[in-house]
C-alpha cells in the first residue's frame, strides 16, 4: 500500500470541500463530487483577483459555522515551527509587553492568528497594546507607546520603523528605552538606524498562514506553510525574457514539492476561509528546501520536502494596446533609459494604457454587431472583443527631482517611443501606419511618491516598498 506523504494537505482539502461545497461557487465547480487534490485542480480554474471576486467571494453566502476557528485557519498546525524560529533568535527570552502596530484585516480569524502567536511566545502572559493606524496625532501616539514600556514592537513593514526614526530623529531604542526586539513581516531589507534585533514575523494572508520564518539563511526568507494553507505554484519565468509579460492563466500549476531551485513562481491559494485557487499576486523565488519528515502535531508525519522562498516584487504587467500587447519589462526599461545624465533624476514613474486614447470612429457597425465575429478577420477587428476598442497610446506619469523644463515631457516621449519601436516590431509597424499614437507624458507634482508612501505607512497594512517604475493595469 502506498504511503500517504501529505496528510496535512489532505486535511486542508477536506476542510475546503466541507465548508465551500454547498456554496454557489462550490456547486458550480462541483466540489461535492471531488475526491482528491488532482480532481480539485482539474475542476476549479485558476482565478485572478477580479474573477475570484466575481465568481467566488461575491457569491459565497456562507458562515462556516459548523467548523471552529482552528479548522478554518489551521493556526496551531505550524505555530510551533514559528515559535521555534523566533526562540532561536531570542535566545530564550520572552517578550511580555508587545506594541502591535497593525491595521485590522478583513478576516478577524487571521488577525487572531497573529495575536495568538505572540501569546504562545510569551507563555500566555503577553500584555498587548494595539495601534491600528498612524493617521491620528502622532506625538500623542508615540507618548502612549512610550508609556506602555514595550519590550517588542510588531510592525507590518520594516519601513514603518525607518519612517518612525525619521520622525523621532533618533533610533527607536533611544525613544523607547525598554524596547529590545522588532518583529516585521514585509520589506525586511529596509535599512533602519536601530541596532535592535529584527525578527521575521512570518507571512499571513487573508487565506491563512502562507510563510513561516526560517532558521537558515536568508533570515528574511520563508518556509511555505503548505500544511496550513493549500498552496500551489504557478511558474512565470523571468519577466525580462517573457514576450508578453508574466505567466498567463492557461499555464498549469505545480505542487510545492515539485518546485525547481532558483525559479520564480506566483502563489495560488485555497482555504476554507473562502478562497478557491486564487492567483494571489504574491511572487517568490525558491532558495532552498526544508528536509523531509517534518513531524505534524496533529497526525502522521508529512514526508514531502517544502520550499524555502524569498519574496519578489510582482513582475511588471503587460499593457494591451489596440493591435499589440506590450511586455511590462520592456516598458519599464524604456522609461528608465529615456533619462540622460543631464536630465533631472527620476523619482518614480507609472505606466498604463491611456484611457483617453480611444478612437471613437472604430465602430464595428451601426447595430453594434460584427458580421465577421466568427472568422479570423473578426478576431482582430476593433470592437469585436468584450469591452470595445483598446487604447491606442501609453500614458506615462513621471515624478522628477527638482524643476523640469517645459520641453522634458516631449523629449522623454520621443525617446520612449523610439525605444519601443526598436523593442517591438509590431509596435513600430503600427506606429508607422498611425494606428498607434505617441505616448502621453505627464509630470507629477513634486512629493507625490513620498506622499503615497507615507499613506501606505500610516495605514499599517502590507508592504510599503514598491518599484520605482511601475506598470498599472
Amino acid at each position: 500500500m502506498k504511503t500517504v506523504r501529505d496528510p496535512s494537505r489532505r486535511r486542508r482539502l477536506t476542510a475546503i470541500l466541507r465548508v465551500l461545497a454547498d456554496s454557489e461557487p462550490g456547486r458550480e465547480f462541483g466540489l461535492r463530487r471531488l475526491e482528491s487534490l488532482a480532481d480539485f485542480r482539474a475542476s476549479v480554474p485558476l482565478l485572478d483577483p477580479q474573477r475570484h471576486t466575481r465568481q467566488v467571494t461575491a457569491r459565497l453566502g456562507f458562515g462556516g459555522g459548523e467548523l471552529g476557528p482552528e479548522q478554518l485557519t489551521a493556526a496551531e498546525v505550524e505555530r510551533e515551527a514559528v515559535l521555534a524560529a523566533w526562540r532561536a533568535r531570542l535566545g530564550g527570552a520572552r517578550p511580555r509587553r508587545v506594541a502591535l502596530l497593525q491595521a485590522p484585516g478583513d478576516e478577524p480569524l487571521i488577525d487572531r492568528v497573529r495575536v495568538d502567536d505572540l501569546q504562545a511566545l510569551a507563555g500566555g502572559e503577553v500584555q498587548l497594546l494595539r495601534v491600528e493606524s498612524l493617521r491620528d496625532d502622532l506625538d500623542a501616539l508615540l507618548d502612549r507607546i512610550r508609556g506602555f514600556h514595550p519590550e517588542a514592537l510588531v510592525v507590518p513593514s520594516l519601513a514603518t520603523c525607518a519612517w518612525l526614526e525619521g520622525v523621532l530623529r533618533q533610533p527607536l531604542e533611544r525613544r523607547f528605552d525598554t524596547l529590545r526586539w522588532i518583529f516585521a513581516e514585509h520589506d525586511l531589507d529596509e535599512r533602519i538606524r536601530s541596532r535592535l534585533p529584527v525578527l521575521n514575523a512570518g507571512w499571513l494572508h487573508a487565506a491563512g498562514r502562507v510563510g513561516l520564518p526560517t532558521r537558515r539563511s536568508p533570515w528574511s526568507g520563508f518556509l511555505l506553510a503548505g500544511r496550513s494553507t493549500l498552496i500551489e505554484l504557478l511558474p512565470h519565468g523571468d519577466p525580462e525574457l517573457e514576450r508578453h509579460g508574466p505567466s498567463t492563466p492557461t499555464e498549469a500549476t505545480i505542487l510545492p514539492e515539485d518546485a525547481v531551485l532558483g525559479e520564480r513562481y506566483e502563489l495560488v491559494l485555497s482555504s476554507p476561509l473562502g478562497f478557491l485557487r486564487l492567483r494571489s499576486g504574491l511572487h517568490v523565488r525558491v532558495v532552498g528546501f526544508a528536509p523531509q519528515g517534518v513531524p505534524a502535531s496533529d497526525g502522521p508525519v508529512d514526508s514531502l520536502p517544502r520550499p524555502r522562498v524569498a519574496r519578489l516584487p510582482p513582475p511588471p504587467l503587460a499593457v494591451a494596446l489596440e493591435g499589440v500587447t506590450m511586455a511590462g519589462a520592456g516598458l519599464t526599461a524604456s522609461v528608465r533609459q529615456a533619462f540622460l545624465p543631464e536630465d533631472p533624476a527620476l523619482v518614480s514613474a507609472e505606466i498604463a494604457a491611456d484611457p483617453d486614447a480611444i478612437d471613437l470612429d472604430a465602430r464595428v457597425s451601426r447595430t453594434g454587431l460584427d458580421p465577421f465575429v466568427d472568422t479570423e478577420l473578426g478576431a482582430s477587428r476593433a470592437g469585436s472583443r468584450s469591452g470595445g476598442p483598446r487604447p491606442r497610446a501609453l500614458a506615462i506619469r513621471l515624478e522628477v527631482q527638482g524643476q523640469a523644463d517645459a520641453g522634458l515631457p516631449m523629449r522623454i516621449c520621443a525617446r520612449v517611443d523610439a525605444d519601443l519601436r526598436r523593442r517591438s516590431p509590431a509596435y513600430g509597424w503600427l506606429r508607422e501606419r498611425d494606428e498607434l499614437w505617441e505616448p502621453r507624458v505627464i509630470i507629477a507634482r513634486p512629493g507625490s511618491a513620498r506622499n503615497a508612501r507615507e499613506r501606505r505607512l500610516r495605514g499599517l497594512w502590507g508592504p510599503v516598498a514598491r518599484p520605482v517604475v511601475r506598470v498599472s493595469g
